[in-house]
């Protein structure tokens, strides 16, 4: 098979996944409306996620189109979605939006069908694939292209210099664990490479319209920082834009240059014919429309490409890159790609879009979430449910490795380090050195908790299955959390408590029990929606922790952005079903064994012991170099486990090989 039969056979592969998924996606969400808000010229909409149909609330409905029957018939743009509150914010409504009782329906952008017409044009999938070959056997490095962090070196870590060096790769990656400032390295990065190159052209994306707005504002901060003492600074700075209406007005606020100007009509127009959508089964009336609703997507599209004309640094997500695809490739090629969040972007989606730049650099965290996939069809898995970390290699200078973070408390940062970082990822020494950083991450005592940066609250309830919620809950843990946040209310904002858990029907039965106590700015969320925030507490509610859901590689990714969200206390819920586990099980004895170091026994003083090694069980003890508690007895003593105080992971040792080992000595 030669090479242009691996490439229409790979071609094949991502088509049939891509099918696949779309098999999956419901053309249209349903909701059951609650209550409305009238907030300006703005719609709130609450819903009830319990009578859901077709899926839950996240943010890749903020391109979406509204619609509902009425009467009067209607619809709108969704401007964004907020799933902690349960609600939809409409712009350019066209009618009222429905009152309580009746239905909208929320028809999500299908942007796979855009990335389908991506890969089925045979001549743009060869160069998709060529590309992909080309750096994974070949990715080269050129000097010319490096930015110089010398303007930053103040406030710049070790590693994030080193960052700077990726620019120069064909193919860099910024591998970002929690808290180690990756949205900013990037953004410094991508400032000095404006500035430096006086007639570079970069594309930055993300995935999400919130994460777009964070990267760009990186990028315009330290323009800001170097526009001081560089008139290119500033110059750069009045040509990096946003692309796409649905940026976050509040994020602009001092930097309304970085918003072009946008056509309202055009979007107005477009929701009121998206109320008009006629019966696709009526072929005439649906041609005139779609041809209609094509027209003035055209004209939104020319719009954008005016200001891709005279922008240095043009901004916007990955899904609205698919839509416009054509209109990008057309034009002479970026000399940087840099995708932010680029761990949550499938393959297929970011092979797609790297063709449009000479460069390209993906920043992420292969640790964290990966994109989300909901088929289980093996084509789909492979190409839209892995990102370009596949393809990294972090022993190679084309990756570096952020490995000092700033957000999480020393105990906390110890336990995310070890199980999910091979024990790199350590404080930042200058915040070691902060009393007001240290301050804020020592946590006030409460009753029921104490005053431990991580604890492990245990209950004698799994979760069930509810047929009123739809999903799994656990009303044991629910009423924990109420009485939980009620005390800690007492001693510090409701704000910055954020609760977590991997289910959505346990989300809705917090959230009740909290409104119930007035404690509704609490946050509650699932735990995909939590990723890239965070909060002074966290606490975790797993539900049905030895659920297939919850074991796999996937949770594995899930149940570290659930941790790493935490500034200065992390509060872990299990059952003894919980504990079935591995990794949950593996975490509690990390949060339960933190300071067995400095009370260790050594083992060779049990061995003399009568007994042994039954005697040692329950204890804390030193073997070697190892420190762990000594949980179980095998085979009537020939062996016995002990759970590593350091990785939380369970070591067997022979009994008779540790009795030698204490002996030889003395001999």
């Amino acid at each position: 098979m030669d090479q242009v039969d691996n490439w229409r056979h790979d071609q094949t592969d991502i088509l049939n996944g891509i099918e696949a998924e779309l098999a999956r996606t419901a053309e249209y969400l349903e909701f059951v409306v609650e209550r409305l808000e009238l907030e300006g010229s703005i719609w709130k909409v609450f819903v009830d996620l319990r009578q859901t149909i077709g899926g839950g609330l996240d943010e890749s409905l903020e391109d979406a189109a509204a619609w509902w029957a009425g009467p009067p018939k209607g619809g709108a743009d969704v401007l964004s979605v907020n799933p902690e509150t349960e609600q939809i914010n409409l712009r350019f409504a066209t009618t009222q939006p429905p009152p309580p009782g009746q239905k909208i329906r929320i028809y999500p952008p299908r942007y796979l069908d855009a990335l389908r017409d991506c890969w089925s044009n045979d001549e743009w999938a060869e160069l998709f694939l060529e590309w992909l070959e080309q750096i994974t056997h070949s990715n080269t490095f050129g000097r010319t292209t490096v930015p110089d962090a010398q303007p930053f070196q103040r406030w710049l870590r070790e590693q994030q210099i080193r960052a700077f060096k990726l620019p120069g790769w064909q193919v860099g990656f910024l591998w970002g664990p929690p808290g180690t400032g990756k949205t900013t390295t990037l953004g410094a990065i991508l400032a000095q490479y404006l500035v430096q190159f006086s007639s570079a052209r970069v594309l930055l994306f993300s995935t999400t319209n919130a994460a777009v707005d964070l990267a760009l504002v990186a990028v315009d901060k330290c323009l800001e920082q170097l526009a001081g003492s560089s008139g290119s600074a500033s110059e750069a700075r009045r040509r990096c834009f946003r692309i796409g209406n649905h940026f976050i007005a509040r994020h602009y606020q001092g930097r309304e240059h970085l918003l072009p100007v946008k056509d309202e009509t055009l979007i107005r127009q477009l929701a009121l014919l998206e109320a008009e959508r006629p019966d696709p089964q009526d072929v005439q009336a649906y041609a005139r429309w779609k041809e209609q609703v094509e027209l003035v997507r055209q004209a939104i599209r020319q719009q954008a490409v005016g200001v891709l004309d005279s922008a240095r640094l043009a901004a916007m997500t990955t899904t609205r890159a698919a839509f416009t695809f054509s209109d990008l490739y057309t034009r002479p090629r970026y000399d940087l790609i840099a995708f932010d969040e680029a761990t949550q972007v499938g393959l297929a989606h970011a092979l797609v879009v790297a063709l449009l730049g000479r460069k390209t650099l993906f920043a992420g965290d292969p640790e964290q979430l990966a994109p989300i996939v909901k088929s289980e069809d093996l084509s789909a898995r492979r190409w839209l449910g892995q990102s370009m970390f596949v393809h990294m290699n972090d022993q190679e200078d084309s990756t570096v490795v952020l490995n000092e973070q700033s957000r999480m408390a020393e105990p906390i940062c110890r336990i995310v380090s070890n199980v999910f970082y091979k024990q790199q990822l350590v404080v930042a020494s200058g915040c070691l050195r902060d009393p007001a950083w240290n301050s804020y991450r020592e946590p006030v005592h409460v009753r029921s908790i104490g005053d431990n940066n991580t604890r492990v609250w245990n209950t004698d309830r799994d979760g069930t299955w509810s047929q009123r919620y739809h999903g799994w809950i656990r009303y044991g843990s629910a009423e924990f959390v109420r009485d939980l946040v009620c005390e800690l209310k007492a001693c510090q904002d409701e704000k910055d408590i954020l609760v977590l858990t991997p289910f959505r029907a346990q989300r809705t039965l917090i959230r009740t029990f909290l409104r119930n106590e007035n404690c509704s700015r609490v946050i509650v969320s699932t735990v995909h929606r939590a990723q890239g925030s965070e909060r002074h507490t966290v606490i975790f509610d797993p539900v049905e922790g030895d659920s297939n859901f919850l074991n796999g590689e996937e949770a594995r990714r899930l149940i570290n952005v659930a941790i790493s969200r935490a500034q200065a206390r992390f509060v872990l819920i299990l059952s003894p079903g919980d504990r079935k586990n591995p990794l949950l099980n593996q975490i509690a004895s990390l949060i339960e064994n933190i300071g067995a170091i400095r009370r260790a026994t050594p083992i060779c003083e049990f061995v003399s012991r009568r007994g042994f090694p039954a005697c040692a069980v329950g204890h804390v003890v030193a073997i070697g170099r190892r420190v762990g508690s000594v949980t179980s007895v095998l085979n009537n003593g020939e062996k016995f486990t002990l759970t590593d105080s350091s990785t939380g992971e369970m070591k067997m040792y022979k009994t008779s090989v540790v009795v030698r080992n204490c002996r030889e000595p003395q001999q």
